[in-house]
């Protein structure tokens, strides 16, 4: 729910209050804050006025709009609520990923991830009044209670920045670890609660030192994580995620991923085990939890499923579904209006808004949004890539493409499959890097029924579902580097050259296609190495652990340990200095 302004709190809201080790008071503009160790939490005083939340949805205070982020048509669109229609709908530029609006429901800020772009638009007519550069990848966003401060996710940049939100001038900049996206502000505007996109870890800052206060963690295989939002009652936070078990090496279907929702108590510092909401067990099988939200009384969770495109209600009270609802597809977010007798659901790839009644748990009817500018073969693909609703794809709606490869990226994860030991790759770049897999075994981009039949149970595509499905899987480009070309990546460049590298990584799109044995086919489980297919250097900023099987933690680690007489170990033929120079060259891959 993006925003809790509109909906009464039930009970007293929370915070959380903790012995900070050190504080660190910022007053530079551009700075950033590292995070600070942190001992157990204690009760504090609870605060009385609503949190918000950042969603890719958000209602104004009356209730009369509802706005939506549309990734793929580059826009923000309102919907009259009274209408049932589209009031209006303008651009604000490459992928716009989250929407937060004002306590007085004059202003509605956009992320735009593909600009590096904080938009402020007049959230009545839609123009524009401003807009600030932030950091690389902006995802989240949440303006404070008091109307002061917009919090924004850096994701590419494991930071989050601060913002007056009168000018739009750069406060601060705080360090919280990897891939931050989901935000939370409590009520009283002193915490802040941070979601990791590959972890369930959720970092809490302390708003008035500007210090991370501590870092909880959900559970060592959880992932996907995009969103948090506070329940009425302020004590507790709730974490819609996957539970990635790749430590299971006896993967089924219905074992490699597991829809959680995770609950973390604010006052203790710490997961509530029983509270924890498996909806596959409370509710029915579903794919991927993306957002959740509360009946105003807090006694019910509204939890949309953006794999499966349902929604799954569950009385909190009782700790089982009561009720499930089809939605259109890829839904992202949601919101409820104060009454608590509706529910807006923001369906990303159908381009509408399911209207739900919660009394009767139906949809209504749907509400077109947006025209998506992805070409129809494209758009269709991803509904397939990012789906499990068809047994074509999935069966019992379980796993989809996109539960590993996350948005089309990766999940950090190395998966214990027949062929072994297997590090997730990011799907990017596809149409100039054949052939696939670590061993090469899918020669083209139409080579995927075998996975979608053995890994997701899926029945499988018909000749022109799968070439949709190759449209998409060739539509994604590897987006340019955050990390600068400098004189340290030339001489970088000139030390990768002379020490054989490009030999394999060759071209532009640096692989020659071909498969070698590098000294890393010889681990427990491997059943068809020992060669691999030379994957490309385009996006290694973002695609770690390396290697096929994930044991190179960092690229450093690439070249500092293994096979000390395979081709990858340089720590022994370079000096430092040499190392370093390669390390930056390939981050900045691509220019």
């Amino acid at each position: 729910m993006g925003t809790a302004a509109p909906e009464p709190s039930a009970g007293t809201a929370a915070s959380t209050t903790t012995r900070v080790v050190k504080k660190v008071t910022v007053t530079s503009t551009t700075s950033v804050v590292e995070p600070q160790p942190s001992v157990e939490a204690e009760a504090g005083p609870m605060p009385t006025a609503a949190a918000r939340w950042s969603s890719t949805i958000v209602l104004s205070p009356d209730g009369s709009l509802v706005y939506v982020a549309n990734t793929d048509s580059a826009s923000v669109s309102a919907v009259d609520t009274a209408a049932g229609a589209t009031r209006w709908e303008v651009t604000v530029g490459e992928r716009p990923t989250a929407v937060a609006v004002d306590g007085a429901g004059d202003r509605l800020l956009v992320t735009v991830a593909g600009d590096d772009r904080l938009v402020v638009l007049d959230a009545r007519t839609g123009d524009r009044r401003a807009e600030v550069l932030t950091g690389r990848g902006p995802a989240g966003v949440v303006i404070t209670p008091d109307d002061r401060t917009v919090v924004v996710a850096e994701g590419d940049v494991d930071t989050v920045a601060l913002f007056d939100l009168e000018e739009l001038l750069p406060i601060a900049r705080i360090s919280v670890g990897d891939e931050p996206w989901g935000l939370a502000v409590t009520g009283d505007g002193t915490t802040l609660l941070v979601t990791h996109l590959l972890t369930g870890d959720l970092t809490i800052v302390d708003m008035a030192t500007r210090g991370v206060r501590a870092v909880i963690a959900t559970g060592p295989e959880n992932n996907a994580s995009r969103h948090v939002a506070l329940h009425p009652d302020g004590r507790r936070a709730f974490l819609p995620l996957i539970r990635s078990r790749n430590s299971n090496p006896d993967l089924m279907f219905e074992t490699t991923v597991m829809p959680r929702v995770a609950v973390v108590d604010l006052e203790a510092g710490r997961v509530v085990p029983r509270e924890l909401l498996g909806l596959d067990a409370v509710d029915r099988p579903v794919n991927m939890p993306a957002a959740v939200a509360f009946s105003p009384d807090g006694r019910i969770a509204y939890v949309v499923n953006s794999g499966s495109d349902d929604l799954s209600v569950v009385d909190l009270t009782k700790g089982f579904g009561i009720g499930h609802v089809e939605v259109g597809a890829n839904p992202r977010g949601l919101v409820v209006t104060a009454d608590g007798r509706t529910a807006y659901v923001h369906n990303a790839l159908s381009d509408d808004l399911s209207v739900v009644d919660l009394e009767e748990l139906v949809e209504m009817r749907r509400i077109v949004t947006t025209r998506s500018l992805l070409p129809d073969d494209v758009r269709a693909g991803k509904v397939l890539f990012f789906g499990t609703s068809r047994p074509e794809m999935a069966r019992d709606q379980w796993i989809s493409c996109a539960s590993c490869h996350l948005d089309g990226g990766h999940d950090a994860r190395t998966w214990i499959l027949d062929d072994g030991p297997r590090n997730t790759p990011p799907i990017r770049g596809l149409m100039v890097t054949d052939p696939f897999h670590w061993s090469g075994d899918r020669v083209d981009l139409f080579d995927f029924q075998k996975t979608i039949r053995d890994l997701q149970s899926g029945t499988g595509l018909s000749d022109d579902e799968n070439g949709d499905l190759a449209a998409f899987l060739a539509h994604a480009l590897v987006e340019s580097s955050p990390y600068p070309a400098t004189e340290r990546t030339k001489r970088g460049r000139e030390v990768f050259g002379a020490s054989g590298c490009a030999d394999c990584h060759a071209g532009p799109v640096f692989t020659d296609g071909l498969l070698h044995d590098v000294g890393t086919g010889d681990g427990p489980g491997e059943n068809r190495g020992p060669a691999f297919d030379t994957p490309t250097l385009l996006g290694l900023y973002d695609s770690g652990p390396y290697l096929h099987d994930g044991s190179a933690r960092t690229l450093g680690e690439v070249f500092t340990s293994g096979d000390r007489l395979g081709p990858h170990f340089l720590a022994g033929l370079l000096t430092d200095e040499e190392l370093e120079a390669v390390l930056d060259y390939l981050r900045s891959l691509p220019q």
